[in-house]
């Protein structure tokens, strides 16, 4: 790599067979958000504000005991009106985690 390159690792150029399929901003923030419960193909969350069946959500979540923290792609499976002007959103995992990461996340 040239000197005045910052990168910590070397890029590659792809075939011409790799594309991108998908690139967008990250959207609205949901507000104050709880995790319910949590598997491995799945997360059931506490949001501020409704969201639409079939959305995509970007969750990060984070267990600092165990330092572990992990960005999630979330398509939206339902989404229940809860107490407190709350709403209890289900969802499920795009790239399930790992047993691993799982017991990270909730031991």
């Amino acid at each position: 790599m040239p000197e005045s390159d910052r990168r910590q690792a070397e890029r590659f150029p792809v075939t011409s067979g790799t594309s991108c399929e998908f690139a967008a901003p990250v959207g609205e923030d949901l507000g104050p958000t709880r995790i319910k419960n949590v598997s491995t193909n799945g997360i059931g969350l506490l949001v501020s504000k409704p969201v639409k069946a079939g959305a995509m959500l970007t969750v990060a979540v984070v267990n600092k005991s165990k330092s572990f923290n992990k960005i999630l792609l979330v398509q939206v499976a339902h989404v229940t009106a809860a107490a407190g002007g709350t709403y209890l959103v289900g969802g499920t995992f795009v790239t399930p985690l790992t047993y691993q990461e799982l017991t990270s996340l909730v031991m």
